[in-house]
């Protein structure tokens, strides 16, 4: 066989082969958006009390999935037996703040990121309920949500 078909011979031994590999993984595609519902006052003990729901925007990806969210809720005091949770259509999350109003989690990380988000405040206090006064009023809250696609 002469050099020329060698190397011919060669050449298309390895197109084949580059052709019928595999091909790499695509990189995942990142994005994020930031909602602010608002509300969820607090006007008597042991009672559940929601914000509103704010919805992720119409321009998040089909299939996206939550990598992160960060969040800050604004209150017009923070009694330290106050139950703070985040939560979005499929579930919640306890928010250990321990007096603050910001913070970051991955406990929602693969859910989807074309979602709802809310907070949740109940005043845990013996047992019944009875009126707060002053109420804890609620104000404007963030979420940030982070995700790939």
């Amino acid at each position: 066989m002469s050099a020329w078909r060698s190397t011919v011979s060669a050449l298309a031994v390895a197109l084949t082969m580059v052709l019928l590999a595999p091909a790499a993984p695509a990189s995942a595609a990142i994005g994020s958006y930031s909602v602010s519902p608002s509300g969820g006052s607090v006007y008597r003990t042991n009672t559940v009390y929601s914000s509103g729901f704010a919805s992720s925007p119409g321009t998040v990806p089909a299939g996206a999935t939550v990598t992160g969210v960060s969040w800050q809720f604004n209150l017009s005091s923070y009694p330290s037996n106050l139950t703070r949770q985040l939560c979005n259509v499929q579930r919640c999350e306890t928010l250990w703040t321990f007096g603050g109003n910001t913070g970051t989690s991955t406990y929602f990380t693969g859910d989807p990121a074309n979602n709802s988000w809310y907070f949740r405040f109940v005043l845990v206090f013996g047992s019944g309920s009875s009126v707060i006064n002053p109420p804890v009023y609620a104000y404007t809250h963030n979420v940030t949500v982070t995700y790939q696609y």
